[in-house]
């Protein structure tokens, strides 16, 4: 089944049929030869950052297996990341539409660094480690069946999004407000039954929003990966973030207009209203 919570499933049910799903997917798309191994391991570490917004939203019913939970799976999404590096930093650089000759030298150093990552060890212990994952999930304690088990987690992480969105003034903190607005989107997904029209709108809205603060993080990277790099490398990086940037606020202060309790309150007349 989907990424989303349905009619006829209970709360916990439901949070536990997707947690089993997810972890299920993240296996096999570790294990599938056919693909490249950047796609691999890029698809899997989808599968684990939605895991990890399910795990937010029932932080609360959830208590202390939270925090193993959420360490897990943050600790194999960065044992993986060499390889999503490996594929987005050269896509940043692709993405300034530099001439060649201004780049050469670049794409050569980047591949170099890429070239060697050692995958195939991390890629197997996460697989084995996924199969000891599910299994935990049998012992999660029980998790009520009503809106008020995904509240306090729908609320804090659009909180902690505003607020992110409020501070952003550097690459460090605009990422941070990549996080917090990657987990909403990924929420407003588990939602979307509740409204079809609405959420789904509300989802590409925000997909919008996690592309723009994404490609500026991955120009950010770019930067710190590239020794020396010359001056209109530089600019037309700085020239590309402030667009992105621009766009993001653009589209942050639409999602972000309601305060927590009201968007909060929103949700739970449209949760009713479809329960």
């Amino acid at each position: 089944m989907a990424y989303i919570i349905e009619r006829e499933e209970s709360v916990g049910g439901a949070v536990c049929r997707i947690m089993d799903d997810q972890i299920v997917l993240a296996r096999a798309q570790l294990t599938d030869e056919k693909a490249p191994i950047e796609e691999r391991v890029h698809d899997a570490r989808k599968r684990f950052k939605e895991t990890r917004a399910l795990l937010r939203l029932i932080r609360e019913p959830l208590g202390p297996q939270y925090g193993i939970e959420n360490a897990w799976f943050r600790d194999a999404g960065r044992d993986l990341a060499a390889a999503r590096d490996a594929a987005a930093v050269p896509a940043a650089l692709d993405s300034l539409q530099l001439p060649r000759s201004v780049t050469r030298n670049v794409r050569r150093h980047l591949a170099n660094r890429h070239s060697h990552a050692p995958l195939e060890g991390v890629i197997a212990n996460a697989v084995d480690q996924l199969v000891v994952a599910q299994a935990r999930v049998a012992l999660w304690p029980p998790i009520e069946s009503s809106f008020d088990a995904l509240a306090a987690g729908l609320r804090d992480n659009y909180r902690k999004g505003r607020r992110a969105m409020a501070m952003a003034d550097s690459p460090q903190t605009l990422h941070e407000w990549r996080k917090a607005a990657k987990t909403h989107w990924y929420h407003v997904q588990l939602l979307r039954n509740v409204w079809p029209e609405m959420m789904e709108a509300s989802a590409a809205v925000l997909r919008s929003l996690s592309r723009a603060l994404g490609d500026h993080h991955d120009l950010a990277v770019l930067r710190e990966s590239i020794e020396a790099p010359s001056p209109r490398i530089v600019e037309a990086i700085d020239v590309r973030q402030r667009e992105l940037e621009r766009t993001a606020f653009d589209i942050g202060k639409r999602v972000y207009a309601e305060r927590p309790d009201a968007w909060l309150a929103r949700m739970r007349k449209y949760w009713e209203a479809w329960r």
